[in-house]
């Protein structure tokens, strides 16, 4: 079944270009031998039955049907991965299965999300094979001694075969470098690694466990590992009061208003390379203060990039995805602690629910005095359309879903209404309406398209050829959240506080349209996803294009320095004042999810993807192809192999210092490392 398998999907290592028909032979070979183990523990289950059997009939049927119930699961597991490789190009991994184990419903919700069928179809599947092998080992339960026999030298020759086979074609590879292809990019290593890696990665579930134990034990393997700086220690910890002390009198008062919109993508702006307005309050306070064209976005998904922008902290802390703890145990401080600190009114209005992913554990700092989020609201809420997994989730812990934007801008602006005049407030604002599947709010007319699809948006999957009609429905929700965003600047402007108030709008991370073959977020790391839009409006700012390196998680510091405070020692973002600290400055990204996992570096005109389940490098010329198209990293070794340097310099001093933590933490995480300018193109 599972050579037949490997045979038929189309994303497995047969059917990789470059490969002769010997290469073929050792990668079917080496699936074979993979795949012997779990169908001998199959075997022994059911002949183990047997003797049990002999001795008392009711034992005998408890063990018959356990044995069915272990090699069902067996094979469902084994099923369930080449259903997940059949969708994704990706058997499932130990992070993967842990993540399922601690949230089925979550599995469940995606496999009737991207394949429904698969619900029945792996069962019925899984439930026939472990039936049809029972049935072969009461058969082979009536062999002679002289059958059993010839059957275990059979099948000794044969897996010594598939051994010998699978080990010479692994020496011997003469696969042609030109044709050779992985399927996504192009493998910047030697051929023989390369082929290591189809048979690693793209032959059987069992192999991709195998692999990825050893790829665990060192994650960098072929790069990362080498010469990269251990510093990982930041800045001593303080407390807010010694923070504080003696700056008080010497404060700007002005208001703060940091607004978060889902999946705003940089061209999302006509300054980020937009086609047509969308967003008409946002383009105004561009017009009004500063636009960083180069922002990046911390991470490829919410969770993780939310939490990063308000603690100016990366979200890189373990090798593998995790939720936050119940009650993180590393230091962090949040903008609105500091503000807090110097008297500041605070409050969160969030469309989400911020149990998702257990931010809620990670914003709780004692910083914010009212928040508000789908949880303590007391009006009604939405579930997105076709968002299974979203939907899996409020049931299976009874968590609420998520608030119409406009419910919360009123509940934000009659919160700031409620302010003393003569008392300064921060508001951290997040909207929602624009998350996939780009709801299309009632009462609000659509200014592209239709606002009707015949065909669902899932999370990351659509027709093709919809992209256009896809996009409206996107920039239809972009709009529905600027004009709810309008409201507030409204409000604010009515109350006399818009003068002594600075605003700042970013985009949690962007979001994908097949521009490299997927859609949505939480993906891939390209500038579809990591590019965002910036935007800081201050009172009395004249308009200005910043076109130096940029991060979301600098907000904090640039914030603080508006209001004549210094940069607290907990973060590593910078102020995007600093500009001489920018010039050559790497920013980084990160992507732990079930669809990839992957870490970028960007720095002067060139960016770097390493993705990490399969090593593979992705080097960009950003002057030359700023739509990233191009792998140009056998063209520039001297690029690729700095960028390398810096990412596992920024790699490392990140999981040492997460890693070291015990006890009361003395040391902040550390800075960024600030390496030496890249050579440009020739």
């Amino acid at each position: 079944v599972q050579t037949a398998l490997f045979i038929a999907a189309r994303g497995s290592a047969w059917h990789s270009q470059g490969l002769s028909a010997f290469d073929r032979a050792g990668l079917l070979c080496y699936g074979l031998l993979l795949a012997s183990p779990p169908a001998f523990l199959s075997a022994a289950c059911f002949a183990s039955v047997a003797p049990i059997a002999q001795r008392s009939r009711t034992a005998g049927q408890v063990a018959r049907w356990g044995a069915l119930g272990l090699v069902f699961a067996i094979e469902a597991l084994l099923l369930s991965s080449w259903m997940t490789f059949y969708v994704t190009g990706q058997f499932l991994d130990s992070d993967a299965w842990t993540m399922a184990v601690a949230s089925p419903s979550l599995l469940l919700a995606s496999v009737r999300q991207s394949e429904p069928l698969a619900l029945i179809g792996v069962p019925l599947a899984a439930a026939t094979l472990a039936l049809a092998l029972e049935r072969l080992c009461r058969a082979a339960r009536r062999w002679t001694p002289p059958s059993a026999r010839r059957f275990v030298r059979w099948t000794g020759a044969a897996l010594a075969t598939t051994l010998l086979i699978s080990w010479v074609a692994d020496i011997g590879t003469d696969i042609d470098p030109q044709r050779l292809s992985l399927g996504v990019g192009r493998a910047a290593f030697p051929v023989h690694q390369v082929y290591q890696v189809l048979a690693q990665e793209r032959t059987e579930p069992v192999a991709r466990l195998v692999s990825d134990v050893f790829r665990k034990a060192d994650f960098v393997g072929l790069h990362l590992a080498t010469g990269a700086d251990a510093s990982s220690r930041g800045k001593a910890v303080v407390s807010l009061s010694d923070y504080a002390r003696g700056r008080v009198n010497a404060l700007r008062r002005w208001n703060v208003i940091l607004v978060m919109v889902e999946s705003m993508r940089a061209d999302a702006l006509l300054e980020g390379g937009g086609r047509r307005l969308v967003m008409p309050t946002v383009e105004a306070l561009a017009r009004e203060g500063t636009v960083y064209t180069r922002a990046v976005a911390p991470a490829a998904q919410t969770d993780y990039s939310t939490t990063s922008v308000l603690a100016s902290q990366y979200p890189l802390r373990d090798e593998k995805y995790r939720v936050f703890p119940l009650r993180p145990e590393y230091p962090r401080v949040l903008l609105y602690d500091v503000l807090k600190q110097f008297g500041w009114r605070t409050a969160v209005f969030s469309s989400q629910n911020e149990h998702w992913g257990r931010m809620y554990s990670f914003l709780q700092t004692g910083g914010i005095e009212h928040f508000l989020h789908a949880e303590t609201w007391r009006g009604p809420t939405y579930v997105p359309a076709f968002d299974s997994g979203f939907i899996d989730w409020m049931g299976a812990t009874g968590h609420a879903g998520k608030i119409d934007d406009r419910y919360t801008i009123d509940e934000a602006v009659a919160w700031t209404d409620s302010i003393a005049s003569d008392a300064n407030f921060f508001a951290y604002v997040n909207l929602q309406s624009s998350h996939t599947p780009y709801r299309q709010t009632p009462g609000f007319p659509p200014r592209f398209g239709t606002g009707r699809v015949s065909f669902p948006v899932l999370f990351n999957s659509y027709p093709v050829d919809s992209v256009a009609a896809v996009r409206d429905l996107y920039d239809n929700s972009l709009a529905y959240a600027d004009a709810q965003l309008g409201r507030l600047v409204e409000a604010l402007k009515r109350s006399g506080r818009w003068n002594s108030t600075v605003m700042v709008v970013l985009g949690d991370h962007g979001e994908a349209f097949y521009e490299h073959g997927f859609a949505g977020h939480a993906s891939e790391l390209y500038r579809e996803v990591t590019n965002i839009p910036l935007v800081i409006r201050r009172p009395g700012s004249q308009p200005e294009r910043d076109t130096l390196p940029a991060a979301g998680f600098d907000v904090p510091p640039t914030v603080l320095a508006l209001l004549g405070m210094p940069a607290h020692p907990a973060f590593q973002g910078v102020d995007l004042a600093d500009t001489a600290s920018r010039v050559h400055r790497p920013v980084f990204s990160v992507s732990q999810t079930p669809l990839a996992d992957e870490i970028a570096v960007t720095q002067d005109s060139w960016k770097l993807i390493f993705e990490l389940r399969q090593r593979e490098t992705r080097l960009f010329d950003l002057r030359r192809d700023p739509g990233e198209t191009r792998d140009v990293d056998e063209l520039h070794p001297a690029q690729l192999n700095a960028l390398l340097q810096t990412l596992a310099t920024w790699w490392t001093r990140q999981l040492d210092y997460y890693r070291g933590l015990k006890g009361e933490p003395m040391y902040y995480a550390p800075a960024s490392p600030r390496p030496k300018a890249l050579t440009p193109p020739r």
